[in-house]
Formats: C-alpha cells, sequence, structure tokens
C-alpha cells in the first residue's frame, strides 16, 4: 500500500512537467504542459506558467510571443488535463 502511495506522489508530480521549449523548424516552438492537480476543467495555472516559459524562452531573444496555437485540455475523470501551445518569437511592437 505504501508503495502505491509513493507510486501516484511521484506520477502526480511529473505530470506537472513543462516538454520545454520544443523547435518544431522555421522559427515556430511548442510547449505542452499535463496538470497534475486534483480537480476537473481547465487549470489556468497550467496555461499561465506555459505562456510564461514562452514568454521567458522569447524575452532572452529580446523577442515576444506570438500564439500559433493554443489547445488547453480540461482534466476529466481519469485523465490529466493538459496545454499545448505553438509559437514564434517575434520583434516586440
Amino acid at each position: 500500500m505504501k508503495n502505491i502511495l509513493v507510486l501516484t506522489l511521484a506520477l502526480m508530480i511529473s505530470a506537472c512537467a513543462s516538454t520545454g521549449v520544443v523547435p518544431m523548424g522555421q522559427d515556430t516552438y511548442f510547449i505542452g504542459k499535463k496538470d497534475g492537480s486534483t480537480g476537473l476543467g481547465v487549470s489556468y495555472k497550467v496555461k499561465a506558467a506555459v505562456y510564461k516559459e514562452a514568454n521567458d524562452f522569447c524575452g532572452a531573444k529580446s523577442l515576444a510571443v506570438e500564439t500559433l496555437e493554443v489547445v488547453t485540455t480540461p482534466a476529466r475523470l481519469a485523465q490529466l488535463g493538459s496545454t499545448e501551445l505553438k509559437f514564434k518569437c517575434v520583434a516586440a511592437q
């Protein structure tokens, strides 16, 4: 029983991890993040964290994020929610 609890906790912690910024080609990038929190629906904290990561990445190049596509999947019973962002870094306006 203790092993199951430890395994469940480890999965919940790792489920919150981001893919990091992944190059997709032609100056396009992707970030995906699962929501390991309990509850149903959309986690705005995860969505905000994905945008923060993208802004930090582009900001390090003195550029701004241009969202190409954002997909937010709400958490459901026995399914973690997630946010996926495809973006470009463009000159700040």
